[in-house]
């Protein structure tokens, strides 16, 4: 039998996961199969050549000397993928309770967390699962990623938008004001150098509109309620909640804080989202409303 020589997919994985005969060799050959073997119990000898083939061309199974042995490839999808679910699935229904807990409205974030975190820490899922592993999230290590997943997650976007910000990203903006258009609430914290703070850049609008359109859309921003910017030089990190549950931050780099270093995307966590909604709050105190806002809006 021959080793894989072309990548496979993540989907021809999961397949195997889902055949239990497939399964049924995995198994044994974790704890080496002899090659001598006439099959496995239940299968037939065609049922079993087969799905071990597949299994060896698939770079998941290989023969050593007498036996067939998983391959480091192998132990990691049987490890964390086959044996994970079998300790998870016959306890299905606590797992299910957290998300009823999370649906209620009756408990503030934090005790929710606080419950959820001790559950798993006291029941049969400690070891198995952490409060990590219940939310989605992506990390970005270059910052044309991060751009990716803020663009992303700015498009889901339906009903507010905290926004604290080192970077200026011409794509990004436009999602900002297109989002606005759309009555979403934006709050801004800007820590852009002055040349390129969103002040002087809706300045620039202001003198020179590119088209009819935008003029009159910057104009109904400046003065809405829905569009709070303010200015804050020293700003430490940069951030986005949207809509109250999903968050974008940065990880910020202590020998060089101007330096992106690597980002965090997660996409439903209410908790964390609340937590920097405070922080934003709470650096907002030390900031500034620009002079342009003031003036277009006591006009």
């Amino acid at each position: 039998m021959h080793q894989q020589t072309v990548p496979i997919l993540s989907e021809d994985v999961f397949t195997i996961l889902g055949d239990k005969q497939s399964i049924e060799i995995l198994e044994s050959a974790s704890a080496g199969m002899r090659s001598s073997s006439n099959g496995i119990r239940n299968q037939s000898k065609k049922q079993y050549y087969v799905r071990l083939k597949r299994l060896v061309e698939m770079g998941l199974v290989e023969k050593r000397k007498a036996t067939y042995n998983l391959t480091a490839f192998g132990l990691l999808v049987y490890e964390n993928h086959f044996k994970t679910m079998k300790k998870v699935i016959p306890n299905y229904w606590q797992i299910k309770s957290i998300d009823v807990l999370r649906t209620r409205n009756d408990f503030p974030l934090e005790q929710k967390e606080k419950i959820i975190k001790e559950y798993l820490a006291t029941s049969s899922l400690n070891g198995i699962l952490n409060t990590t592993h219940l939310t989605s999230f992506t990390v970005a290590k270059k910052f044309d990623d991060l751009i990716v997943e803020v663009l992303k997650v700015l498009d889901n976007a339906e009903k507010e938008i905290y926004f604290a910000t080192r970077y200026h990203d011409p794509h990004v903006s436009t999602k900002v004001f297109e989002k606005f258009g759309k009555g979403v609430t934006i709050h801004i914290l800007d820590g852009n150098p002055e040349q390129i703070s969103v002040e002087n850049r809706l300045a620039a609008i202001f003198r020179t509109p590119p088209n009819k359109e935008t003029a009159e859309l910057i104009k109904k921003i400046v003065k809405s309620p829905r569009f709070d910017l303010k200015r804050l030089p020293d700003l430490p990190q940069s951030f986005m909640v949207v809509d109250g549950i999903q968050v974008v931050y940065d990880t910020v780099n202590f020998i060089n804080p101007e330096q992106f270093t690597i980002a965090i995307s997660k996409y439903d966590d209410a908790y964390m989202a609340q937590q920097f909604i405070e922080y934003f709050k709470m650096l907002s105190k030390d900031a500034i409303t620009p002079q342009l806002l003031v003036q277009k809006r006591a006009k």
